[in-house]
């Protein structure tokens, strides 16, 4: 299947008619060439330039940039930043500098206006190298392209041609190195405080998705024993969770209504009692609150729900309400911004928990109003069980995800389980008499890919477990049999994806309510699920949990903590730059301060540091033939399933590797290995055989870090099937 749509593109062009001129509209060798068959517009970007750019004065010169940058095969996403700058930009700026035409716009002057702060004092300094980049990158495309023109046609698309700006002109006005190095210490800062807490994240996701499933059963059984015993509302019941009881009161509208007669109007108190209108039968949907959190053994503070005082506080649950009371409003945003989200200061109003799929983290639309009404009357929290189970779910598949191959997010959104973009590989045997063993693959599109062959991602025994959990839910809540060949339904892509115009609708395992999701939706349900976690850099900063946080931070596991090679990460990571690789997995501070001279020595001994570096193509050549036969997917590997489909440099020596999933039932693997490691060490002690030694001490490390990860997998199993039975009260 080519997931491509730039192939299924109407002349979308062509509404532009009579908006544009003629000329831009037909201009030679671009989309609008009625001589010539070159790349077409794409609906994206002529929909951008009708919603924002019509009417203005520099409409023509957008439309201009737009066809020509989609005729030199520049991507959508790229086009489409360039204009959003520009247009954004020269929003603000004509009126700050009294322009009213293009023809005014000194591109010199006004350019070096803008970059030396003479106007618009607001902007950051990102936005005006952004500003600048674009205008650059517009302008060598539209100049080049007009060089091609024969002379007499030159002149008449010159009016529509921007000013060009020797990059001279600007030099040290742009402080792009200074801008960069401040962007890359910041993300270094913010990895630095993530990676104490790298493993326990994906224990973490675990341990409160288990919670979720139990509430979960707990308020199932409570609606079962309604129903069954045909029992009044409210009812209450508990139920024990770890070292806690929890206790909860299902309510519907009718009875919460007239248990807080005193707090509604009479109107409505009377309709609750006759059963009408918001309370008529169709309508009077059950409603969970959770009361109270009290410890069985001890009188340490309850630990409770770990989303209780999201839900108390308003920040998630709230269906997308508008909120009137600005006092309420501010306190949320100080919340938030206790919590790290925000800026101290901003007026940007922050929501970081907002998702746009219906029903997932927040009420349904039929339930936002009267909930949020009568959460200001209650004492507990009102709990949307089934919209905090959908995201905690896929919240906990986009941890194992991210944290267990280093996908990008774009790539995520692509997972689905159809037969060409999922595959079962059957690995074989060893021995004689040994049955085969499977392996599953993602067959994706990373960004960067400019073609649409998809490449592989292999994935582990538990991230398969979690799929089938998630097609299971997916399959109950929209009725249909996946065993009997029934698919998800074929959703769009996510129209406010920067590359949504590259797939077709397809059934996307990261949908729900008919919806795919969007990058902030899946950022929220993770976000959602740690909550609580906390993450400070070195100065004390709080650090929110991001994709490509978790992106960076599997790189740097790699390279630092396993010592894997750059490019043997890049592969990984699908990157082509090596560059950009060693960027994303430089040592932390802390690591850096932690350094001593034993691990030097131990690293030193690990790898070559000449090889680290760089390496010739001829010895990359020959390191590619002798690693032919040792790819970990295709090979049992010991301690768990390896996810890296590339020759091994290592000769497959996987304890402590990063790209390998731990599994705890081949834990005698790993102690094996670690009995034989400690063995040896002690005889290369004796012998005095240092840089041996050294090495088995990082085998040694390696291997009890693979218990340890063990160890988390299993508790987070154990917990998983711990069943919770309510206590009617």
């Amino acid at each position: 299947m080519v997931d491509s749509k730039l192939d299924d593109q109407t002349d979308a062009w062509q509404r532009l008619a009579g908006k544009i001129s003629p000329l831009i509209l037909q201009a030679p060798k671009t989309g609008g060439d009625p001589l010539d068959k070159w790349t077409k517009v794409h609906d994206k970007l002529v929909c951008y330039l009708e919603r924002n750019a019509l009417g203005k004065p520099w409409a023509d010169h957008l439309a201009l940039i737009t066809a020509v940058m989609m005729a030199h095969h520049l991507q959508v996403n790229t086009i489409l930043g360039a204009l959003r700058s520009l247009n954004s930009r020269w929003d603000n700026l004509f009126p700050a500098l009294g322009l009213q035409t293009l023809a005014d716009w000194e591109g010199k002057k006004h350019m070096r206006m803008y970059l030396e702060v003479e106007v618009l004092p607001e902007d950051s300094p990102v936005t005006r190298v952004g500003f600048w980049r674009n205008y650059r990158t517009a302008v060598n495309h539209t100049h080049r392209w007009l060089k091609s023109l024969p002379e007499a046609v030159q002149e008449n698309y010159r009016p529509f041609i921007l000013p060009y700006i020797d990059s001279r002109e600007v030099e040290g006005l742009t402080r792009d190195k200074e801008i960069q190095e401040r962007q890359r210490q910041k993300r270094k800062s913010e990895t630095d405080a993530l990676m104490p807490h790298f493993l326990r994240i994906r224990a973490q996701a675990h341990l409160r998705y288990n919670k979720m499933c139990r509430l979960r059963s707990c308020w199932f059984q409570a609606l079962q024993t309604i129903a069954e015993q045909n029992l009044p509302f409210p009812f209450a019941f508990s139920y024990e969770e770890g070292q806690e009881r929890l206790h909860f009161k299902v309510w519907d509208r009718r009875s919460f209504v007239m248990a807080h007669a005193s707090d509604y109007h009479s109107r409505s108190v009377w309709k609750a009692a006759e059963g009408v209108a918001a309370f008529a039968d169709e309508r009077n949907r059950p409603f969970l609150e959770f009361i109270k959190a009290e410890r069985l053994s001890d009188e340490a503070s309850p630990e409770g729900l770990w989303f209780e005082d999201m839900l108390r506080v308003g920040v998630v649950g709230q269906a997308g309400q508008r909120i009137e009371d600005q006092e309420l409003a501010e306190k949320r945003q100080s919340w938030l911004r206790n919590w790290g989200y925000g800026e101290e200061g901003s007026d940007k109003m922050s929501a970081p928990f907002r998702v746009s799929v219906s029903e997932v983290l927040s009420w349904s639309h039929k339930d936002a109003v009267f909930i949020a009404q009568a959460q200001i009357k209650a004492k507990g929290v009102f709990i949307p069980v089934e919209a905090f189970y959908v995201a905690a779910v896929f919240g906990l598949l986009a941890v194992e995800l991210f944290t267990t191959t280093g996908m990008r997010i774009n790539e995520l959104l692509q997972v689905r389980l159809s037969k060409d973009a999922f595959t079962r590989v059957e690995i074989p045997p060893t021995a004689a008499g040994q049955p085969p063993s499977f392996r599953h693959v993602f067959h994706l599109i990373p960004k960067g890919e400019r073609t649409d062959k998809p490449h592989d991602y292999f994935i582990a025994q538990e991230t398969t477990r979690l799929l089938v959990k998630v097609a299971k839910m997916l399959q109950e809540y929209y009725a249909i049999n996946l065993d009997n060949g029934e698919s998800l339904p074929a959703v769009p892509f996510n129209p406010s994806h920067s590359r949504s115009h590259r797939f077709r609708d397809a059934p996307y395992l990261f949908q729900y309510n008919y919806t795919h999701f969007s990058d902030r939706d899946i950022t929220a349900c993770i976000r959602f699920l740690l909550h609580g976690m906390v993450f400070k850099t070195r100065e004390g900063k709080l650090v929110v949990l991001k994709a490509h946080l978790l992106r960076h931070g599997f790189a740097n596991h790699a390279v630092q903590v396993e010592k894997v090679a750059i490019d043997i990460v890049g592969n990984w990571l699908h990157q082509k730059n090596p560059d950009i690789t060693w960027y994303y997995a430089q040592a932390t501070e802390t690591q850096i301060s932690e350094a001593s001279d034993l691990f030097l020595a131990r690293l030193s001994s690990y790898f070559n540091l000449g090889e680290f570096i760089t390496r010739s193509p001829e010895e990359l050549r020959q390191q590619r033939e002798d690693a032919l036969k040792r790819i970990g997917t295709l090979n049992p590997v010991n301690g768990g399933d390896c996810t890296f489909h590339s020759p091994c440099i290592h000769g497959l020596t996987c304890n402590g590797c990063v790209h390998k999933v731990p599994d705890p039932s081949k834990r005698y693997q790993v102690e094996k290995k670690l009995s034989w490691a400690r063995e040896e060490l002690e005889f290369c002690n004796k012998e005095n055989l240092r840089p041996e030694a050294e090495q088995l001490k990082e085998l040694i490390r390696r291997c009890e870090v693979e218990l340890l990860e063990m160890d988390q997998i299993e508790h987070y199993q154990e917990d998983e099937n711990r069943d919770a039975t309510i206590c009617i009260e």
